[in-house]
């Protein structure tokens, strides 16, 4: 990455916004119809002890190992077609899956008539929007759009995270995945993933393009964009759940944001310039969780 590139640029610090900002319009509109719990379901654990949080946390860690080393074997033998079949296949299911939980949860959940009278009219949307997602994630051109498109589905994944997986895994989560992010950035498969494309130049983030958000010369990852989402919605959750106001929600809500947008401004600006490429979780998360340290001083 050149000098020029490693201008902070406005974009550099917006685009990667989008997702906690859609997550926290999910979050609410879920709180509305009162759906914020739902069951984790297997591999996971439901039962909130520190216990099953670290059982969770490790299954989730083992499977990104495993996918970062399956996307590292495949561009190191050259499989790039391989690779991104198989990508289109995983993102499509994420996205499909995503989309049918929210569609069918807003359907039911605001007796959505005119849908509701057609069984299958949800599935239908769902097919609709996530064909329409996963084009614009991979194909469009336009830097915005694909933003979108990214966020769109890190978000809801991201959603789906804060209501589905108990308060300890959540925890752990915010702790472990940003330790795990700098390890595996410096000293594993993540850093050794991006010496490898750096091989294609130019074309590098094509090749991942749907996995990354790439934003004129730095790319982002979707688990970033995940935990962002997570970070902030179980946050406005948090506050909803101890009876705190929907404007003390919100402002809260709105201080997580900004809180990740200094810690990318300190990433992109001092960190990413040391080896041309930087863990993007450590320093968000840790900003972005103030809001919520601040709501466990108050409420233990």
């Amino acid at each position: 990455m050149s000098n020029k590139e490693r201008i902070v640029k406005s974009t550099h610090l917006l685009l990667p916004l989008i997702s906690p900002i859609i997550a926290v319009m999910l979050i609410l509109s879920l709180i509305r119809i009162g759906e914020t719990q739902v069951p984790a379901g297997p591999p996971f654990q439901s039962v909130n002890t520190s216990n099953a949080g670290l059982y969770n946390v490790t299954v989730i860690i083992l499977i990104m190992v495993v996918a970062t080393y399956i996307i590292y074997r495949l561009i190191k033998r050259g499989s790039i077609k391989a690779f991104e079949t198989l990508k289109n296949v995983l993102l499509a299911i994420v996205i499909i899956s995503s989309t049918l939980f929210y569609v069918s949860t807003y359907v039911y959940g605001y007796e959505i008539k005119p849908l509701i009278e057609y069984p299958l009219s949800p599935l239908i949307l769902t097919i609709v929007i996530s064909a329409l997602i996963l084009y614009a994630a991979i194909k469009a051109r336009n830097t915005v759009v694909r933003a979108f498109a990214i966020s769109a589905y890190s978000s809801m994944a991201g959603v789906i995270f804060t209501i589905a997986l108990p308060a300890w895994t959540l925890a752990i989560l915010l702790v472990a995945l940003p330790l795990y992010d700098i390890v595996m950035v410096y000293k594993g498969l993540l850093g050794k993933l991006v010496t490898e494309l750096s091989k294609y130049g130019e074309g590098k983030y094509p090749i991942l393009r749907g996995l990354i958000l790439d934003m004129d010369g730095i790319g982002i990852g979707v688990g970033d964009l995940v935990l962002y989402a997570t970070l902030v919605s179980l946050t406005m959750l948090e506050y909803e759940n101890y009876g705190f106001t929907f404007i003390e929600g919100l402002m809260a809500s709105l201080a997580s944001l900004l809180g990740i947008l200094i810690g990318l401004y300190m990433t992109f600006r001092y960190i990413l310039p040391i080896k041309k490429y930087a863990p993007a979780l450590p320093i968000p998360i840790l900003l972005g969780s103030i809001p919520l340290l601040y709501l466990i001083t108050i409420t233990i």
